[in-house]
């Protein structure tokens, strides 16, 4: 920046002003121009003509300005023409008091690294004075502050870049010191209007600069194993058939019949001694048929037959029995399940995360009708599976405190009978463990929670009273079975503060701009693919990368696959997952994530 010097010697009657404003390297000689000369004062020597000034920026931050007993209106021109406004005064301000001398006392101040714009507002307020800026004609006027009239309004639009507008308001608000303060958001654009007096606006500037700042994110990274095993064992004979419930039954059975009767009845042919036959035709006949069933009785009796006509019948009677009927078992079976979730998301500071690996169990609820239509039926869903629920909050030191609410909900084989207004009715029961805790851990650590573990032990016994009891030839007569339902589940969570650098832009042939991708490319050579078969893949890298990003492309008739490979360093895993590519013959891919040093 140029150097320059500029001196302002106003000589008055009885006073003299002395204005500098200097940068910061003064030039040697100094330059003296008449600015003002008051009515009436006694001729002073005329000062030299003045060079022509170079005038500062309106903004620019003066290094020093400084006036000594200056008459008001002569400083307030000169801040006036330094800011570059243009300025009227009112006659109330102008006008002279007693004795010929300003109504206002001189300007003596000394300031150092200040605006014009700022030295001309302090003054006026100084001298409870107001710059009334008139934004048409671009003409500013200088007036009297009136003590009754209320500090006008002044509107400004901030451009926010990462805080909603919304949630600014509901903290500003509070901060206004007037009641006719209000600020609007603009949730399209991203803009806050606030309409405030200048004072409640210089001080609600540094808080949104504070607010309006981005909000860092979280990648969380979980893994979650769940193991069960179901052995069982039953060794022994099973005479539950034979003695817990042999069935007998003693009976001529049980008789049953039907008669027909005919209106007119069957004609009869009777041949008389003559060798004459007669025909003859009742009114009506009637025909009995009886069917017997043997041990058929209800609730398995052998049932009783007795009629009015033969007494008994028929005459024999049997005896039936269940008979003799054992189960051997000499059988060993052991399930084993294991269940691994390895899912991940980045989410926002003190943002909850749901990650979840459920399946949609349906629920029917069934409503009666009414006598002319038939029942309702309504279907439900409910998640059972794996959720977890993650909420992190960022610290200073680069701690996260985490919110962990993991659940894990399966469908027990067994149901819940239960009879309701005489119907029965069968519902599911669920097996949902769930914890809730709290912890602090630094980034990129890994938290493990465990002790879910639920062990049921179910032993029975069935043997023949003092058969079963007499030792080596009571194994014959008791049967022994054991059952065991273990389940462990552990949950690993790694939370890592996500940094500008985990960021890469990804190209793309849709849009006209392209993203900058030299370090895209740079990475992507970095990789090395190779495709064996329909089940693997070869990866190599370099070891220094944090995050991978690879895309492996087939031909339009292969099958995309799913891998989980394992990193041969500590925390590394590896996840390639399908990659779709539009319809039919379209082609297909891989996408691969990888986290940590691969």
């Amino acid at each position: 920046m140029k150097t320059k010097l500029i001196t302002l010697l106003l000589v008055g009657m009885n006073s003299g002003l002395l204005v500098g404003l200097a940068q910061n390297n003064p030039a040697p000689d100094e330059k003296v121009q008449k600015l003002y000369n008051q009515p009436g004062a006694a001729a002073q020597p005329a000062a030299a003509p003045a060079e022509p000034v170079a005038t500062e920026p309106a903004g620019e931050v003066l290094p020093l300005v400084q006036f000594e007993d200056a008459p008001l209106v002569d400083v307030i021109k000169t801040l006036a023409r330094q800011a570059g406004l243009n300025v009227i005064f009112d006659p109330k301000v102008t006008e002279l008091g007693p004795e010929n001398k300003p109504k206002f006392p001189p300007v003596s101040i000394r300031l150092e690294k200040v605006t014009a714009q700022n030295v001309l507002e302090a003054v006026l307020n100084n001298n409870n004075l107001r710059l009334d800026k008139d934004t048409k004609t671009k003409i500013s006027r200088i007036t009297i502050k009136d003590p009754a009239a209320a500090e006008p309004l002044t509107t400004k639009i901030y451009q926010l870049k990462y805080t909603s507008p919304s949630n600014l308001v509901a903290i500003i608000t509070p901060s206004f010191s007037s009641g006719r303060s209000k600020a609007v958001p603009d949730g399209r654009t991203s803009q806050l209007i606030v309409q405030a007096t200048e004072k409640e606006l210089i001080e609600i500037d540094p808080l949104i600069d504070k607010l309006d700042t981005p909000t860092r994110q979280v990648l969380i990274e979980a893994r979650i194993l769940e193991t069960e095993r179901t052995p069982e064992t039953t060794k022994g004979i099973n005479w539950e058939k034979t003695f817990g419930g042999q069935n007998f039954t003693f009976g001529n059975g049980v008789t049953t019949g039907t008669t027909i009767t005919e209106s007119p009845g069957t004609p009869t042919t009777t041949t008389l001694p003559g060798g004459r036959t007669v025909t003859t035709t009742p009114a009506n006949s009637s025909k009995s048929i009886l069917d017997t069933v043997i041990g058929g009785g209800g609730g398995g009796l052998g049932g009783l037959s007795v009629d009015t006509a033969r007494g008994f019948s028929p005459k024999t009677a049997f005896l039936n029995a269940d008979g003799v009927r054992g189960v051997l078992s000499w059988f060993n079976k052991d399930n084993q399940t294991e269940v691994i979730a390895t899912p991940r998301a980045v989410t926002a500071d003190n943002t909850q995360t749901t990650l979840s690996v459920t399946r949609a169990l349906p629920i029917f609820k069934v409503t009666a009708g009414g006598t002319q239509s038939g029942p309702t039926v309504d279907i439900t869903y409910t998640n059972i599976g794996i959720i977890l629920n993650v909420t992190p909050r960022i610290s200073a030191n680069d701690s996260i405190a985490l919110r962990v609410i993991p659940e894990v909900s399966n469908v027990e084989e067994t149901k819940d009978l239960q009879t309701i207004a005489g119907l029965q009715n069968t519902a599911n029961i669920y097996a949902i463990r769930k914890i809730d805790t709290q912890v602090l851990i630094p980034s990129g650590n890994t938290l493990v929670m465990g002790g879910l573990i639920s062990d049921n032990m179910t032993k029975s016994v069935t043997k023949v009273p003092l058969l079963g009891d007499i030792p080596g030839l009571g194994y014959a007569f008791r049967s022994n079975s054991k059952k065991r339902d273990r389940r462990n589940l552990i949950i690993f969570i790694t939370p890592t503060v996500v940094t500008d650098e985990d960021f890469a832009p990804t190209q793309t042939d849709f849009l006209k701009k392209k993203a900058p991708g030299g370090r895209l490319r740079q990475h992507a050579r970095q990789h090395q693919a190779a495709r064996l078969d329909q089940t693997s893949v070869l990866i190599s890298s370099a070891p220094d990368m944090a995050i991978h990003n690879l895309e492996i492309e087939f031909s339009p008739y292969e099958s995309p696959f799913t891998s989980l490979c394992q990193s041969r360093l500590d925390t590394a895993v590896a996840t390639v997952t399908p990659v779709s590519r539009g319809g039919v013959g379209d082609g297909a891919g891989l996408h691969l994530l990888a986290a940590g040093r691969t």
